[in-house]
């Protein structure tokens, strides 16, 4: 590994745009935001050292055995975040970034490029939620902060210059492209900054600091070998932003495949499942689901991710995308999304069982919408909540999700084997069996938590959740406030035990959308007769909803809680397979 002479920012910049630096598969993608950016950009200007740079060099011999990208110029969170792959000419060795990918990459945006990222609340369908934003530096004034002095902002104009009343703003790429130090002067002139000599310090300073200051300091390893150069490119990205081990094993996968490039094909995947930020798969997820589907050790570990296995996982891969793909739409028809989903481990199961069933995969839509799948998909969702409930899949969930595999694999049933992987987990450290203990617990879970969901869908199986659904409390939490309590005659302790039950499962329920809306802040007992009439229609809602035949007026509400909580209690007994003594 040999240090070589450093290089100016301009440089750097101008053998990225030639594609001398490189990235290879191995990187991850760019994740700094704009805030390190600026701060990166802060730190040069006040000469700190910003670090060194590894590169790799690959032999023009080399360079067809390897996938290699391109640096992200225009950074789009939603279109354009994803490295382009690149095809390189022959001839010419290049230099693959092994530590340094965040710092240049910045560099390249803030000099060169845009950066566009979702606005807070913006819908992920809607161009205009994704203002395309440049980098601009104030030349009139400086910052009294503990942590930033120059005033670097990104900014959606366009223009070279601007001046407001914030300041007067010099696009950065405006100075990246000066040609010469004559070229500064003139710009102040024709913009009238030579009158203070702030503007001419800031400026000149600046294009000191891309132009001429040779601060890129790199080192160049010469290995050839790509075991070693990954030994390499772990030891030096161990700090910083977090290396996702996944993206390692993914890199590794992207070197082996032949016919698909792994990173995109598995970006693109996880932006699918994702479906616009209603879910919250990984990359991690997809790559656990090849290693399950292939009937692999599932345990990242580089031994794992041989050339044979990542081809044998290759030669299965549309069919493994297509099973998360047709998961996830059975997921949504459950009613699930990333909130209520708290272990996306616990779908590895279904995945395998979707891949490994002929008839789900020549036809998806009917096993999602057919009658005759019915009962398969209820015995899923039953089996999902109760998983996720027992958190079965928490911590390393390698030592569960391969007995479940080999009950899958090994079941002749028709339907998923929900029955024989309880049995099969029967004496694992994490196993299925409720106690009474924790049904207790799950009644306990309140509004909000991730859990609360899986709890209600087991109490309502009944509910086609391919209808909005909300979760709702019975009596309204805005009539639960300490003054209307007060007012009701309830005491101080009533009061605080009042207001930590009201969130809790036994004052909740799931209700059509539409049914919420109309329902609103009602009392409940006023908005139950008045939305039931007809006293059958009132006690069938009743049964379905495990409301109490009792007073349901707020002034009896701990009476209500506890015989509702006793109703949910019974089912969830009846549901998990427990015998309710007493």
């Amino acid at each position: 590994m040999a240090y070589q002479t450093p290089i100016s920012i301009k440089q750097a910049i101008e053998r990225i745009n030639r594609r001398e630096f490189i990235l290879p598969a191995i990187q991850r993608e760019f994740v700094w935001t704009r805030e390190q950016m600026i701060r990166l950009l802060d730190s040069i200007m006040k000469d700190y050292p910003i670090g060194s740079f590894l590169f790799w060099k690959v032999k023009s011999e080399n360079k067809s055995n390897y996938q290699f990208y391109d640096f992200i110029q225009n950074y789009h969170e939603r279109d354009r975040k994803h490295n382009p792959s690149v095809s390189l000419p022959p001839g010419n060795d290049v230099l693959a970034v092994l530590d340094g990918q965040q710092r240049l990459t910045s560099l390249y945006i803030g000099l060169t490029g845009s950066h566009a990222e979702k606005r807070l609340y913006g819908r992920w369908n809607n161009d205009d939620a994704f203002p395309v934003y440049r980098l601009y530096f104030d030349l009139t004034h400086q910052l009294d902060d503990v942590d930033l002095t120059y005033n670097f902002r990104f900014r959606s104009d366009t223009e070279d210059f601007i001046k407001d009343k914030a300041g007067s703003w010099i696009r950065v790429e405006k100075v990246f492209k000066f040609p010469q130090l004559g070229d500064v002067i003139n710009f102040l002139d024709e913009h009238d900054l030579r009158a203070e000599p702030l503007p001419q310090d800031l400026l000149l300073n600046l294009y000191h600091n891309i132009t001429e200051r040779t601060i890129i300091n790199y080192y160049v390893e010469e290995e050839q070998d790509l075991d070693k150069v990954l030994n390499i490119f772990i030891r030096t990205n161990s700090a910083g932003t977090v290396l996702g081990y996944s993206d390692l094993l993914l890199s590794m996968a992207t070197a082996e495949w032949k016919n698909h490039d792994a990173r995109e094909e598995t970006n693109k995947l996880v932006e699918d499942l994702n479906d616009n930020g209603t879910f919250e798969f990984t990359k991690d997820f997809v790559l656990k689901a090849c290693l399950m589907t292939a009937d692999l050790q599932t345990r990242f570990a580089t031994v794992n991710f041989t050339a044979e296995n990542m081809q044998k996982i290759e030669l299965i891969w549309s069919r493994i995308a297509s099973s998360c793909r047709i998961t996830k739409r059975l997921l949504a028809d459950f009613g699930f999304m990333g909130a209520t989903l708290p272990s996306i481990n616990a779908v590895l199961p279904i995945v395998y069982y979707v891949f490994i069933r002929d008839n789900i995969q020549d036809n998806p839509n009917n096993f999602l919408e057919s009658t005759n799948f019915e009962a398969d998909r209820d015995k899923i969702k039953r089996w999902l909540c109760k998983a996720l409930l027992k958190r079965i899949f928490s911590g390393q969930p390698d030592s569960t999700l391969q007995p479940i595999r080999d009950a899958i694999r090994n079941d002749n049933a028709d339907g998923f084997p929900s029955e024989q992987i309880e049995q099969t987990l029967r004496l694992q450290p994490r196993n299925m069996q409720f106690t009474s203990e924790e049904v207790e617990a799950i009644l306990e879970e309140k509004y909000g938590s991730g859990y609360t969901f899986s709890v209600l869908t087991l109490l309502y199986l009944w509910i086609d959740y391919r209808n909005r659904i909300h979760q709702d409390h019975i009596h309204p939490k805005s009539l639960f406030t300490k003054p209307k309590l007060k007012a009701k005659g309830f005491s101080d302790d009533e009061i605080k035990d009042i207001q930590d039950q009201v969130n809790q499962i036994p004052n909740l329920q799931l209700l059509q959308g539409t049914t919420n809306t109309e329902k609103s802040n009602k009392p409940f007992n006023e908005w139950l007769n008045e939305k039931y009439p007809l006293e059958d229609d009132r006690h069938n809602y009743m049964s379905q909803h495990y409301v109490p035949d009792e007073d349901s007026t707020i002034e009896k509400f701990l009476s209500f809680f506890k015989a509702r909580r006793e109703l949910m209690k019974k089912r969830l007994y009846e549901i998990v397979g427990l015998e309710q003594r007493g």
